[in-house]
């Protein structure tokens, strides 16, 4: 008989789980809009993942357990014993990200944040201009080349993240997307070990609350755009 849901142990708190499917929507309608055209909202996405790339960093600080950077991120060599080391199904699984899933957080968050950032200096040099592209006139046009080449290193590493969720999906029977929508993990409790990653009332309103702070900064931004630019 399965266990209730609330005995699987509690993993990623609330406001994490908005910023990883945040971050997957304003992703997609990031690259659906700017290969329509619709760069007035090409460039809201981009500012919402900015916004959502900030909190991240921030949260990875002070959010619950599993979120904190010093819980989960190793050092190059401890990712290498890790894959080395021998796979025993039967053995409990270590909650939160793995070694080499905390790598693709941090590949995630550093490509993601830097063509957010090099967006709001683009330019496609008839239409559109980014909101601080004013403040680099003359390098625009380079800074926009790496814009689209950033593109290619973000589709590797999310067909990277999907291969991953379907080799724990079908591989190790491991649901990771219903860990990331209810916030519990989705093994028997008898088949994962590690620290409850739950947060109280007060600093989930916290995380909520500087969540939308940062999404009404990077919104902002546009305010800085000259009239006459």
């Amino acid at each position: 008989m399965p266990e209730p849901e609330q005995d699987r142990l509690f993993v990623w708190d609330l406001p994490l789980r908005l910023f990883h499917w945040g971050l997957a929507v304003a992703v997609v309608t990031n690259v659906v809009t700017a290969n329509i055209g619709r760069m007035d909202l090409h460039e809201r996405s981009g500012l919402t993942v900015l916004g959502l790339v900030a909190f991240r960093i921030v949260w990875g600080y002070v959010g619950g357990h599993h979120a904190i950077f010093a819980n989960f991120v190793r050092m190059p060599w401890t990712v290498l014993a890790w894959l080395r080391a021998p796979t025993d199904r039967a053995a409990p699984r270590q909650a939160g990200h793995s070694p080499l899933a905390a790598l693709s957080v941090l590949g995630l968050l550093a490509v993601t944040g830097f063509m957010a950032v090099t967006g709001m200096f683009s330019t496609d040099g008839i239409l559109f201009d980014g909101p601080l592209a004013h403040l680099a006139p003359d390098r625009s046009a380079e800074i926009t080349k790496i814009h689209h080449l950033a593109k290619l290193a973000l589709i590797a590493l999310v067909i990277l993240h999907l291969a991953a969720i379907l080799v724990y999906k079908f591989g190790k029977k491991v649901n990771l997307t219903l860990a990331m929508v209810s916030g519990r993990a989705s093994e028997p409790p008898a088949m994962i070990k590690g620290p409850d990653g739950g947060i109280s009332l007060a600093r989930m309103w916290l995380g909520l609350a500087l969540m939308g702070g940062l999404q009404i900064a990077t919104h902002a931004l546009p305010l800085l755009r000259p009239a006459w630019y």
